[in-house]
């Protein structure tokens, strides 16, 4: 795996949650690659410290501001935050840029996350990988809280400007959600460019960095990955157990939860008392406790 890395990117919202993440990995994929942390420049000092302190680790801070993705995030008539628009999400949107040419693959992992199991395999498919976050929706993008009938005509307008890109958003699309590795040959400039372009041209209709990548995979015909051992998401216990999970991806969850590589506790943190009663993760205190596990190594 010469030259590969992993990729982890946080606020100081999410900055406590790198602990559990790191000690996973130190824990459960030993022979894992070098680590890029970076860090929002809001990251306490306490949290550099600490996890300056690992091995085969390197932090990194930046500024949002000072990207260049950033300008195409704001709008002035709708006053976009820095917040609304989680700059520590969409900094995944640099690692398409040749800047990185030294890497050859970047694996860039969601914080709210537990690694588990060896994740080497991951690195032998060369081509750009997402994983399913096995949504199956009408309208899986440009999901912005709005009236149905304004989410209507602003997806046909959105799937009309899509076609004109030469992107084709076929019904019931499912995005990546918090695991994507970025190979070295999708980071030319020519398909970055072409990442930005897409943002210009949707970012008002976009609330997540999944989305925007959902159509440059589709502009580049890159399939989504339903192996959801790599992104078990907390959820599907209970998706599972109640049969709630779209009928096209419940074998397949089933299949994965035998043999968990990665949990995804997207949505619901298991530090937070929401968790046990939230309809994803009702009684699931089996979960904390496993997410406790890993809050010292």
């Amino acid at each position: 795996m010469e030259n590969n890395v992993i990729a982890i990117v946080v606020n100081n919202d999410f900055a406590h949650y790198v602990r559990t993440l790191l000690n996973s990995i130190k824990k459960n994929w030993s022979s894992h690659p070098p680590i890029l942390l970076y860090l929002c420049n809001d990251v306490d000092s306490k949290f550099v410290e600490e996890y300056s302190k690992y091995d085969n680790l390197t932090c990194q801070f930046y500024n949002p501001s000072d990207l260049e993705y950033r300008s195409y995030l704001v709008d002035s008539g709708k006053n976009f935050s820095t917040k609304a628009f989680n700059d520590s999400g969409f900094f995944i949107l640099n690692f398409f840029n040749p800047k990185f040419e030294e890497y050859n693959d970047i694996l860039v992992l969601d914080v709210d996350m537990l690694v588990l199991k060896n994740l080497d395999e991951l690195f032998l498919d060369k081509d750009f990988f997402g994983i399913s976050a096995a949504n199956s929706k009408i309208f899986p993008v440009f999901s912005i809280d709005k009236k149905w009938h304004v989410k209507f005509f602003q997806f046909i307008y959105c799937y009309f400007l899509a076609l004109t890109k030469g992107i084709f958003i076929p019904f019931g699309v499912s995005f990546n959600s918090g695991v994507v590795k970025i190979s070295k040959s999708d980071r030319t400039l020519s398909k970055y460019n072409s990442l930005i372009d897409i943002l210009i041209n949707f970012r008002l209709y976009c609330p997540s960095d999944q989305e925007i990548i959902l159509l440059w995979m589709l502009k580049n015909k890159k399939k989504i990955s339903n192996d959801f051992r790599f992104n078990f998401q907390a959820r599907f216990f209970n998706a599972v157990k109640k049969n709630t999970l779209p009928k096209i991806y419940r074998e397949m969850v089933q299949k994965a939860s035998h043999d968990i590589h990665i949990l995804h506790f997207n949505g619901p943190k298991p530090d937070t008392k929401q968790f046990i009663t939230h309809l994803w993760t009702e009684g699931r205190s089996e979960l904390v406790d496993l997410y406790m596990k890993y809050q010292s190594f």
